[in-house]
């Protein structure tokens, strides 16, 4: 009895285990087409990052040579009518500048890097435009360690010069305003303007420079339209601009 019990359990395992072992085989299967599949999806995701990061870095790195060509000039003159310190200081400042320029390739910095980065650049331009130059700041303690895309408002504060203060003779006020509210960074750069190209021109035609675009793109890219807030308003002899970002 017990021979015949063990034989019909034999038989019983020889039908179901190759039903089993087929049972394993399609779930083997499918796993593998799974896991080739999220392979091929992180491989797609990655390649997008990749090409999202280049894209980036290179609004990045793009340069205003204007920029340089004033600075160099502003420099020459300084040695030309013996000004050896402001001469020094104006040296130190580019060569700050460059260095930060040129060896940051990060996506994200911490705001204080781009503060500092932004101080050798008014340093250049104060030497520059002298006592006409009048520069406002305030920025938030708070605001020093979230973390924004490079150039961001130094991008901005390039467009006020090359649209603003380098169009006309006379007095440049500039105010920059940065301030951690919750989970909102708030940036506001203001620049004055002569009030005959507020009143005759459109605002595209007056700042919207490619400057203001590269920002724009950069920050849609890094963040999506729906999480930035980026404005512009030109009024009499005043131009804003106004950008919230997640902090």
């Amino acid at each position: 009895m017990l021979q015949l019990e063990t034989f019909n359990i034999y038989i019983l395992l020889c039908v179901i285990a190759p039903i089993i072992g087929a049972f394993l085989l399609t779930f083997i299967f499918i796993f593998e087409k799974q896991i080739d599949s999220l392979e091929e999806e992180k491989r797609h995701l990655e390649l997008e990052q990749d090409l999202q990061r280049a894209n980036i870095l290179q609004l990045n790195q793009q340069i205003q040579p204007h920029f340089f060509f004033n600075a160099l000039n502003s420099l020459l003159s300084l040695a030309r009518i013996n000004r050896k310190e402001d001469l020094v200081a104006g040296i130190e400042a580019l060569a700050t500048f460059f260095k930060f320029k040129y060896n940051d390739h990060d996506v994200l910095i911490a705001l204080k890097n781009e503060v500092q980065f932004v101080e050798s650049y008014l340093n250049i331009q104060q030497l520059r435009f002298g006592h006409r130059l009048t520069i406002n700041k305030f920025i938030d303690n708070d605001a020093l360690s979230v973390r924004i895309p490079p150039f961001i408002f130094q991008t901005i504060i390039e467009n006020a010069f090359k649209h603003g203060f380098e169009k006309h003779v006379g007095p440049a006020e500039l105010s920059i305003y940065i301030k951690k509210l919750d989970n909102i960074l708030l940036i506001e750069i203001k620049n004055t303007q002569p009030i005959d190209m507020a009143l005759n021109h459109t605002e595209d035609e007056l700042q919207q420079g490619y400057g203001l675009e590269n920002v724009q793109k950069r920050l849609q890219l890094i963040y999506g339209l729906e999480n930035i807030l980026f404005s512009t308003i030109s009024e009499e002899q005043l131009y804003t601009v106004t950008i919230h970002v997640p902090a």
